[in-house]
């Protein structure tokens, strides 16, 4: 596909306008959520239940949608210490670097 300079400075306008529109639906997006838990936690002796995993959690189900918060855990590494306690060998054969492209337009 060609496109002239105009086209390509349009469709780079075009796409910060579609990024201010995004940024602002997560705003109201993220704020509708915080009413959700503020209602679930008001709410939590109507809304306590147990998921399938036997962990108790806050659950409402409605008319068209079902809204849970449950806890969640994450584990992450220190890349630095696993590097020490592995020789650069034993480090590679664990690591895995990920490469794609970005575009960024600012």
């Amino acid at each position: 596909m060609s496109m002239t300079v105009k086209e390509m400075n349009e469709k780079m306008q075009e796409i910060q306008e579609w990024k201010k529109t995004k940024e602002q639906a997560e705003q109201i997006i993220s704020a509708l959520e915080k009413e959700v838990i503020g209602f679930l936690q008001e709410n939590e002796d109507e809304c306590k239940t147990t998921n399938k995993k036997g962990v108790e959690i806050l659950q409402y189900i409605g008319n068209m949608c079902k809204a849970t918060y449950s806890p969640q855990e994450r584990e992450t590494v220190n890349k630095d210490e696993v590097k020490k306690l592995l020789s650069d060998e034993d480090y590679q054969k664990v690591s895995k670097i990920s490469r794609y492209n970005v575009l960024r337009i600012s």
